[in-house]
């Protein structure tokens, strides 16, 4: 577009993106456990987490990779007529488990879930190092800028081709293949890591001579 009040230059925006295929899977699972003791309710989540921690460790899942995220312990009131009565309290645990073999997934949430979980919060493919992937879209995203510049020129007949200005990579987030929210059952538990899309975003002004 034409920048009014710089009339001899033109902005334009360019996109590049990659796919490729994840290399590493986070995986969010919840001890939740109610009732009106608190000190018995406590024992008994973290009776259920220690479980759940064990039986990922037998299974070849490293103590680095299993990190508590998250643990709170809440009250519950139910309204009857209009009226808050209190029910008792909730505690939740929730652990995130790291893995680089992805073809287990499924397994490993079925055997967390046989073992006391009884919530998935989140699992994410991501890839771990995509610095070069990330530079194939910054290339691909500064040829589809000039290629617009190109196309802009021509409609405009500009005589001279545009000289680039200046660059400006636009904010990206990490790319993630897939995402789940789900409360957790028993059973074979087919979960597919499928691909992920690195991509790049860049401003570049032109300047027209």
């Amino acid at each position: 577009m034409y920048n009014e009040q710089e009339t001899r230059t033109i902005t334009v925006f360019g996109e590049g993106a990659v796919k490729v295929s994840p290399d590493t899977v986070h995986m969010v699972l919840s001890v939740t456990t109610r009732g009106t003791e608190l000190k018995d309710i406590q024992q008994e989540n973290a009776n259920r987490m220690n479980q759940v921690i064990q039986s990922l460790q037998k299974v070849g899942i490293e103590e680095s990779s299993i990190q508590t995220i998250d643990f709170q312990i809440r009250p519950v009131y139910e309204y009857v007529n209009g009226e808050q009565r209190f029910q008792g309290y909730e505690v939740i645990n929730s652990i995130r488990i790291t893995s680089n073999e992805l073809s287990r997934t499924g397994e490993l949430v079925d055997l967390a879930v046989k073992n006391g979980v009884n919530q998935v919060g989140s699992i994410e493919f991501t890839m771990q190092y995509q610095d070069d992937r990330y530079q194939q879209a910054l290339a691909l995203a500064l040829t589809d800028a000039e290629t617009k510049m190109i196309t802009i020129g021509t409609s405009l007949k500009l005589q001279n081709k545009p000289i680039p200005m200046k660059i400006e990579e636009q904010h990206t987030s990490q790319p993630v293949a897939f995402r789940a929210m789900a409360m957790a059952d028993t059973g074979s538990t087919p979960i597919e890591s499928g691909t992920i899309t690195i991509s790049a975003s860049l401003q570049v002004k032109y300047q027209i001579v």
